[in-house]
């Protein structure tokens, strides 16, 4: 495929709709016969939909490549509509028919009925005979009884840069939620200020004892905040070790794109001590620009006599080891070179992530072999009750799963994507909780095609290279998250 043909297909699937299996019946209007009805009306039966399902994100500064607000624009990009609908691409829901139900995804996406209209009025020519519908405005959080919302901004706002040849800043910030009572966090609504260039966004605790050595880190750098490539700078988790870190990681929230901000699930919540801050992490990937930035973050909280049940978060990272592809030649397609490349551009200790991954889930990192699939697998060792899955991947991710008990008779899958999109990123909220038992396995296996390197879009370099765990963009991930309870 060509790279025209591929782009035009990428802007394509951006168009609008998405999609439950629509009844043949009625498709079986669009095409004419004895059983033929007329086609839609726009105003009447498309325009509230489009509002409702589109128009969110494709508007003027929105995430989508074109707008959807007016009647002109929707008519001129009907065929474009037709075939993200039929696709069953668009509003993307990303989870494919193996995962389970989650919370809320009747909302995000077309009902038959919808999709039906959708595919009758496009199919019938698209013809607009008034006014589009403008969207519901954005809902603030939604602040319930016995809460208290939490407004926490950056103090000033701060214009990412990086050394030449680097596309990626990653900078840190602290705020101070003011919290001088112990306390649970219910809800997390991250507001990226400049959603072009925000590549992700995560809250992490700091404790009281080290919140004097954030602010170290913040007086010793100039300008807003201070560079923190891989991590805070600050003690890693709640725990002593590494997989004390990753089983419950001193996270509060996170945001990429796609992702919304619900609340916690009901009798739970992330604890906030008293005298604790709150270190706001922001990637910025530099591909899509450079502009002022002033992101925030707005929590919902409850005191601690609410007797919720800490949620913590699960961190499932794998290696990754993708080599250059079949015909392609260049210095860095060489692994050590690619691992040289890493530490010259976000320090020393990014050229020794891999080497503690492949340790982590392979038991070596004596012979890394390359491979499009990574796993990890870890075993639960408490019992454990799972709410809420997601993946991490960036631009050459093809797939992800995450399972429990893989290969048995009691394997349940958790979350599996069988199409990845980095612009659609979420995190997933289990309509039926699931519990683990120690001795129960959690396996995260993702697929990576190098190939969209060449024919991908979305701004991936095409120098040929061997692509590892790195934290840059155009760096691979290979992470699954899950948000739990122990006990």
């Amino acid at each position: 495929m060509t790279p025209m043909r591929s782009a035009t297909r990428i802007v394509i699937a951006l168009a609008a709709g998405v999609a439950l299996a629509a009844p043949i019946a009625a498709l079986a209007m669009t095409r004419g016969g004895p059983a033929a009805r007329p086609a839609p009306s726009f105003t009447r039966d498309v325009a509230p939909v489009i509002a409702e399902k589109c128009a969110g994100c494709h508007r003027v500064g929105g995430i989508a490549p074109f707008p959807l607000e007016t009647a002109s624009q929707i008519r001129l990009h009907a065929s474009a509509i037709d075939e993200a609908v039929s696709e069953r691409l668009m509003p993307p829901w990303p989870p494919g028919s193996r995962s389970p139900a989650y919370v809320g995804q009747d909302t995000r996406i077309l009902s038959a009925s919808q999709r039906a209209t959708i595919l009758a009025w496009a199919r019938a020519g698209g013809r607009t005979d008034g006014r589009a519908r403008r969207p519901a405005a954005p809902k603030g959080p939604e602040v319930r009884t016995g809460e208290t919302l939490l407004d926490l901004r950056m103090q000033a706002a701060y214009e990412p840069s990086a050394p030449k040849g680097v596309t990626d800043d990653y900078r840190c910030f602290l705020v101070d939620p003011h919290q001088a009572t112990d306390s649970f966090v219910t809800s997390a609504r991250i507001e990226p200020g400049q959603p072009k260039i925000v590549h992700h966004v995560i809250l992490f605790r700091v404790g009281a004892g080290d919140v004097a050595a954030a602010k170290r880190l913040d007086a010793g750098s100039a300008g807003p905040g201070w560079s923190c490539f891989g991590g805070t700078g600050l003690p890693a988790g709640d725990g002593a070790g590494i997989a004390d870190s990753l089983n419950n990681a001193n996270w509060i929230a996170a945001w990429a794109p796609g992702w919304g901000g619900n609340h916690l699930p009901d009798g739970t919540g992330v604890t906030l001590p008293a005298g604790s801050e709150i270190v706001m992490q922001v990637h910025y990937n530099l591909l899509n620009g450079r502009a002022p930035d002033r992101s925030r973050a707005l929590l919902t909280v409850v005191p601690a006599s609410a007797h919720l049940t800490p949620l913590q978060t699960m961190l499932l990272p794998a290696p990754v080891e993708l080599a250059c592809a079949k015909g392609e030649h260049g210095k860095l397609c060489d692994r050590n070179e690619a691992l040289f490349d890493l530490a010259h551009k976000y320090g020393p200790a990014a050229a020794f992530t891999p080497a503690g991954l492949l340790i982590l889930c392979r038991g070596s990192a004596a012979n890394p072999v390359a491979s499009a699939v990574s796993a990890c697998d870890r075993r639960i060792t408490t019992p454990t009750t799972i709410y809420v899955a997601a993946g991490h991947m960036h631009l050459l991710g093809a797939s992800v799963e995450l399972e429990l008990n893989p290969g048995t008779p009691h394997a349940k899958v958790l979350l599996d994507i069988p199409r990845w999109d980095f612009h659609w990123q979420n995190a997933y909220t289990l309509a039926s909780p699931v519990r683990a038992e120690p001795g129960d396995v959690v396996r995260v296996t993702c697929r990576h095609d190098v190939a969209k390197r060449t024919h991908g879009g979305h701004g991936v370099p095409a120098t040929p290279r061997y692509i590892l765990w790195g934290e840059g963009t155009t760096d691979e991930m290979c992470l699954g998250i899950l948000q739990v309870t122990r006990g």
